[in-house]
């Protein structure tokens, strides 16, 4: 597992400070804020196609690696971000049918632990699964942790009127959120090799949702750099592209600032809505 950027605590409370740790296929982040101040940050990716098994293997590397991270912490809250979820409406939904679901569109979910989240401001429910390993080996570190899901926060990143396309870069990987005048149309993610890939899907997010290209405006963070040849492709379609800045309400170490506000600003804005 290698780490991409870490900003260890110099001095901290853990007893007064919260944990927010978010693990999807292609690796960990996590920050550290006490009293609405970022302590420590740290993003880590697995191997390429990395196995539950090595994710597992990865996760116990992690802790030996960070010892903060088996302090005891005021709140621990732990966000998955695995794709394998669908959005239902509230009418419709029938925990019965959950796994069936899942299983219809994903696969076969036997060896996965599926959970479902009500998101009380769309009146839609996210039924999702999780590797159960990796759900086992999180429950045994973080016994008091609290459990959520990434789909199920993004939808309240956005509180600005009009129509707004939320986009987070990872590596080889785009997770997107389309909301118009407010009201939620899609949370998904999608694997890319090109900036054409991406493009096509966003591209087709709007289309398949009657969204105005025009009028959208695309939110960008993570992994995207303003010289890169997948920031110029988007700029092509779209009019209104601008890179996330840090959350105003929280308070960030000097070192923070030797990189791009938008490499991190989604976990900051995620943090600020569980």
């Amino acid at each position: 597992m290698n780490s991409s950027f870490i900003i260890q605590p110099t001095r901290l409370n853990t007893e007064s400070a919260d944990l927010y740790l978010e693990i999807n296929p292609q690796g960990i982040a996590y920050i550290i804020l006490e009293n609405n101040t970022c302590m420590g940050l740290a993003t880590f990716h697995f191997p390429a196609g990395a196995t539950d098994a090595i994710v597992v293997a990865s996760i116990h590397e992690l802790m030996k690696e960070q010892p903060v991270l088996q302090q005891a912490f005021k709140n621990v809250y732990i966000i998955y971000g695995y794709p394998q979820s669908i959005l239902v409406p509230n009418e419709l939904m029938n925990e019965e049918n959950n796994k069936a679901m899942l299983d219809l569109v994903f696969g076969d979910a036997s060896d996965a632990v599926v959970r479902n989240e009500y998101v009380y401001r769309h009146l839609i429910h996210n039924v999702y699964s999780v590797p159960a390993e990796v759900d086992a080996v999180l429950a045994r570190y973080f016994e008091q942790g609290s459990f959520t899901h990434l789909y199920s926060l993004l939808p309240d990143v956005i509180k600005n009127s009009g129509t707004h396309l939320y986009c987070i870069f990872d590596t080889g990987q785009l997770t997107t959120v389309l909301l118009k005048e407010g009201k939620l149309q899609v949370v998904q993610s999608y694997c890319y090799k090109t900036p054409d890939d991406v493009a096509y899907y966003l591209l087709n997010i709007c289309q398949r949702f009657e969204t105005d290209l025009s009028v959208v405006t695309v939110h960008l963070s993570g992994m995207i750099d303003a010289t890169s040849a997948l920031y110029s492709e988007l700029y092509k379609y779209f009019l209104n592209v601008f890179f996330e800045a840090l959350p105003e309400e929280y308070e960030y170490p000097e070192s923070i600032s030797k990189y791009p506000p938008h490499y991190f600003s989604h976990l900051f804005a995620v943090a600020s809505c569980v």
